[in-house]
């Protein structure tokens, strides 16, 4: 995770001026602590999470994608799976359901305090409760989309509990892996921050010597986090209940363990077929 000290500086002056018209050294005690917490939580938010999607909230995902440049809009989740997954995002972060969030946001349009009351990030952390998102599709579905609100919602805790401790980082699973084969200076940092997003995890034909390697080389990473309680976001671009997959053998069994660990939290994005074979 890069260095958020210059970044941080430049928006508590920002948020000075937009807040009370008033340049920082112009700031009262109150005023100042309230314009370092929210630069510091926007400067995690933009360093951690990957360009373009920090600004976005639960509000934000319906499992449509929007066409940037003629605006179109394409359905890419049918509604239900969309409406579940949206559900188990607000149960994970909120403790309360996408239901009673839209009733609060209907009677009260600002959810930002009721949300903040309702974060529970910070008992997820000490159970070390996992997320798995998964889904095939060639098509935008919102893997990452969701990873990053829930990446959010855990910086915010900066704000909200004072929790100024917490580390966070976020990898492609083919990086990190060449981090752990090579044992590089930042894989310290992966191993030990409070919450970390593995992102675009994807399901490639290897052999039986090359998956024996895979699983060999990641397993004491991933079994690690799992017994230190650090929650871990994995974002799979397959379904996972795909039943011709064997997961343990492919990828190992310490992402097989916190597949099946009883904390984790498991979001698909795609529609469980009748057959079998997953969309």
């Amino acid at each position: 995770m890069e260095n958020i000290e210059i970044f941080k500086k430049k928006l508590i002056n920002d948020f000075a001026k937009r807040y009370y018209n008033k340049t920082k050294n112009k700031l009262t005690e109150f005023e100042l602590k309230r314009c370092s917490l929210l630069a510091e939580f926007w400067a995690y938010v933009h360093s951690v999470i990957p360009e373009g999607f920090g600004d976005y909230t639960i509000f934000d995902f319906n499992g449509c994608a929007i066409n940037r440049h003629d605006k179109t809009v394409t359905n890419n989740i049918i509604p239900g799976v969309a409406l579940s997954a949206k559900d188990k995002i607000c149960r994970y972060c909120w403790g309360t359901s996408w239901k009673n969030i839209k009733q609060e946001r209907i009677k009260n349009h600002n959810t930002n305090v009721f949300l903040k009351n309702k974060n529970i990030m910070l008992k997820r952390r000490k159970r070390g409760s996992n997320i798995i998102i998964y889904g095939l599709s060639d098509k935008p579905i919102g893997r990452t989309m969701l990873a990053s609100i829930i990446m959010k919602e855990a910086i915010r805790l900066r704000v909200s509990n004072l929790k100024r401790g917490q580390t966070y980082d976020w990898i492609d699973f083919s990086k990190l892996f060449d981090a752990i084969n090579k044992d590089t200076i930042g894989l310290v940092d992966y191993k030990t921050c409070d919450w970390l997003v593995v992102d675009n995890i994807l399901k490639k034909p290897r052999s039986v010597k090359q998956n024996t390697f895979w699983s060999d080389t990641v397993d004491p990473f991933f079994l690690e986090r799992l017994y230190n309680r650090q929650p871990t976001i994995l974002v799979f671009k397959f379904d996972i209940r795909d039943k011709s997959f064997d997961m343990e053998k492919i990828f190992g069994i310490g992402i097989s363990r916190i597949i099946h660990d009883k904390r984790t939290f498991k979001i698909p994005l795609c529609k469980e077929s009748l057959e079998g074979i997953y969309e």
